[in-house]
Protein backbone atom coordinates (compact mmCIF):
# COMPACT_ATOMS: atom_id res chain seq x y z
CA UNK A 1 0.00 0.00 0.00
CA UNK A 2 1.40 3.42 -0.98
CA UNK A 3 1.92 6.13 1.64
CA UNK A 4 -0.72 8.36 0.04
CA UNK A 5 -3.24 5.51 0.36
CA UNK A 6 -2.45 5.28 4.08
CA UNK A 7 -3.08 8.99 4.53
CA UNK A 8 -6.29 8.84 2.53
CA UNK A 9 -7.42 5.79 4.44
CA UNK A 10 -6.63 7.36 7.83
CA UNK A 11 -8.49 10.63 7.15
CA UNK A 12 -11.56 10.37 5.00
CA UNK A 13 -13.31 13.25 3.27
CA UNK A 14 -16.04 13.60 5.91
CA UNK A 15 -13.44 13.98 8.67
CA UNK A 16 -11.61 16.66 6.67
CA UNK A 17 -14.84 18.58 6.13
CA UNK A 18 -15.68 18.37 9.83
CA UNK A 19 -12.22 19.69 10.71
CA UNK A 20 -12.57 22.55 8.21
CA UNK A 21 -15.92 23.60 9.67
CA UNK A 22 -14.36 23.91 13.12
CA UNK A 23 -11.83 26.46 11.94
CA UNK A 24 -12.17 29.44 14.25
CA UNK A 25 -12.28 33.12 13.34
CA UNK A 26 -8.85 33.35 14.95
CA UNK A 27 -7.55 30.64 12.58
CA UNK A 28 -8.94 32.47 9.54
CA UNK A 29 -7.39 35.81 10.54
CA UNK A 30 -3.98 34.25 11.16
CA UNK A 31 -4.21 32.24 7.91
CA UNK A 32 -4.89 35.48 5.99
CA UNK A 33 -1.90 37.09 7.70
CA UNK A 34 0.36 34.14 6.77
CA UNK A 35 -0.84 34.16 3.12
CA UNK A 36 -0.11 37.87 2.73
CA UNK A 37 3.27 37.63 4.46
CA UNK A 38 4.23 34.72 2.20
CA UNK A 39 4.04 37.10 -0.79
CA UNK A 40 6.91 39.19 0.65
CA UNK A 41 8.43 37.24 3.55
CA UNK A 42 11.30 39.74 4.07
CA UNK A 43 8.98 42.75 4.33
CA UNK A 44 9.44 44.54 7.65
CA UNK A 45 7.25 47.59 6.94
CA UNK A 46 3.86 47.54 5.27
CA UNK A 47 2.67 50.95 4.04
CA UNK A 48 -1.03 51.44 3.28
CA UNK A 49 -2.09 55.01 4.21
CA UNK A 50 -5.85 55.13 4.68
CA UNK A 51 -6.06 51.35 4.32
CA UNK A 52 -6.41 48.63 6.90
CA UNK A 53 -3.75 46.88 8.93
CA UNK A 54 -3.04 43.23 8.36
CA UNK A 55 -3.93 41.82 11.78
CA UNK A 56 -2.22 38.72 13.20
CA UNK A 57 -5.08 37.96 15.56
CA UNK A 58 -8.75 38.63 16.14
CA UNK A 59 -7.87 39.80 19.64
CA UNK A 60 -6.96 43.36 20.60
CA UNK A 61 -8.10 45.07 17.39
CA UNK A 62 -8.75 48.75 18.12
CA UNK A 63 -12.13 50.35 17.65
CA UNK A 64 -12.40 53.86 16.22
CA UNK A 65 -12.74 55.22 19.75
CA UNK A 66 -9.44 53.58 20.77
CA UNK A 67 -7.52 55.75 18.29
CA UNK A 68 -7.20 59.29 19.70
CA UNK A 69 -7.51 62.34 17.46
CA UNK A 70 -4.43 64.24 16.38
CA UNK A 71 -3.51 67.29 18.51
CA UNK A 72 -4.89 69.45 15.63
CA UNK A 73 -8.31 67.81 16.24
CA UNK A 74 -8.45 65.73 13.05
CA UNK A 75 -8.99 61.99 13.12
CA UNK A 76 -6.05 59.66 12.70
CA UNK A 77 -5.90 56.99 10.03
CA UNK A 78 -3.81 53.89 9.58
CA UNK A 79 -0.58 54.65 7.71
CA UNK A 80 1.86 51.78 8.14
CA UNK A 81 2.72 48.78 10.23
CA UNK A 82 5.93 47.22 11.49
CA UNK A 83 5.84 43.52 10.73
CA UNK A 84 7.09 40.86 13.16
CA UNK A 85 9.73 39.79 10.60
CA UNK A 86 11.81 42.74 11.84
CA UNK A 87 12.48 40.72 14.99
CA UNK A 88 14.55 38.29 12.88
CA UNK A 89 16.75 41.15 11.63
CA UNK A 90 17.13 42.44 15.18
CA UNK A 91 18.26 38.91 16.13
CA UNK A 92 15.69 38.60 18.90
CA UNK A 93 15.84 34.95 19.85
CA UNK A 94 14.54 34.81 23.41
CA UNK A 95 10.87 35.70 23.83
CA UNK A 96 10.87 35.75 27.61
CA UNK A 97 11.66 39.27 28.87
CA UNK A 98 12.37 40.38 25.33
CA UNK A 99 11.08 42.61 22.60
CA UNK A 100 8.14 40.94 20.88
CA UNK A 101 5.03 41.84 18.93
CA UNK A 102 2.58 40.50 16.39
CA UNK A 103 2.27 43.82 14.57
CA UNK A 104 2.82 47.48 15.38
CA UNK A 105 0.30 49.76 13.64
CA UNK A 106 0.97 53.48 13.28
CA UNK A 107 -1.90 55.92 12.91
CA UNK A 108 -1.24 59.47 11.69
CA UNK A 109 -3.27 62.64 11.13
CA UNK A 110 -5.60 62.21 8.16
CA UNK A 111 -5.13 65.94 7.41
CA UNK A 112 -1.31 65.64 7.49
CA UNK A 113 -1.23 68.72 9.69
CA UNK A 114 1.92 70.85 9.71
CA UNK A 115 3.78 71.28 12.97
CA UNK A 116 6.57 73.34 11.46
CA UNK A 117 9.99 72.12 12.53
CA UNK A 118 8.61 70.23 15.52
CA UNK A 119 7.99 66.53 15.75
CA UNK A 120 4.43 65.39 16.28
CA UNK A 121 3.69 62.33 18.36
CA UNK A 122 1.79 59.76 16.35
CA UNK A 123 -0.27 56.89 17.73
CA UNK A 124 0.93 53.28 17.81
CA UNK A 125 -1.24 50.21 18.43
CA UNK A 126 0.57 47.03 19.47
CA UNK A 127 -1.09 43.73 18.75
CA UNK A 128 0.46 40.54 20.08
CA UNK A 129 -0.02 37.07 18.68
CA UNK A 130 -2.92 35.33 20.42
CA UNK A 131 -2.24 32.58 22.93
CA UNK A 132 -4.09 30.15 20.62
CA UNK A 133 -1.42 30.59 17.94
CA UNK A 134 1.30 29.01 20.05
Amino acid sequence: MAFSDCVTEAIDEQELEAMAKHESKEDRIFAKFKRRVALAPDQVLRYCRGGCPLWVSGENIPSKTDIPNCPCGAKREFEFQVMPQLLNYLKVDCLRESLDWGTLCVYTCEQSCDHGNEYCTEFLWKQDFSAEQF
